[in-house]
């Protein structure tokens, strides 16, 4: 019958013990290390694109955000402009590509950031953690709202990282015909 002191009292049976286990550690340890370098270089190979990048509020001012109807040389069509601001808050430099309003979806005719009372010409780049007014336009080709009430709507804001930031309930308020009349 075997005995496990008799095979810890042999030399040789200790030796070779020990050699296997050491060449099973290292090997594991190997392959450990192997894996965790293979997904650190993974990790650190795919730029890393941020998904929270922009806070935009609206304008609680009168008026400043409204739509009105009105026709240049051609059928009516509804004009709606947001007034707000934005905030870049990834900590790298960012655009903002575009606006849309998903029901009709329209998108943005003019987008324009102005730091300062002072509007900046492209490229309009926030900085990171800039607070900048921004100003949209759309041009609707549909009818929307009823004349003379206020008109809600959500706006998707779509950054340079194809990040869509979606403001909910905003509100645009219906220009006066007489104030809309004046202008044209």
């Amino acid at each position: 019958m075997w005995n496990w002191r008799d095979a810890l009292s042999n030399l040789w049976v200790i030796i070779l013990g020990g050699g296997l286990a050491v060449v099973g550690i290292s090997t594991s340890a190997g392959r450990l290390r192997n894996f965790w370098a293979n997904v650190w270089t993974r990790l650190r190979s795919k730029p890393i694109v941020p998904r929270e990048t922009l806070r935009i509020v609206q304008s609680h001012d009168s008026i400043a955000s409204y739509w009105s109807v009105g026709s240049f040389a051609g059928p009516p069509e509804t004009q709606v402009v947001f007034e707000g601001y934005v905030t870049n808050i990834s900590g790298k430099q960012n655009r903002i590509l575009g606006v849309e309003i998903p029901t009709p979806l329209t998108r943005s005719s003019t987008l324009t950031l102005t730091r300062d009372h002072l509007t900046s010409g492209p490229p309009q780049v926030l900085s990171p953690n800039e607070c900048v007014e921004i100003h949209v336009v759309f041009s609707v080709k549909q009818a929307i709202g009823d004349p003379g009430r206020s008109w809600k709507t959500s706006l998707v804001f779509i950054d340079q990282y194809n990040n869509r930031h979606k403001l909910k309930n905003c509100i645009f308020r219906a220009l006066p015909f007489s104030v809309v009349q004046r202008q044209s």
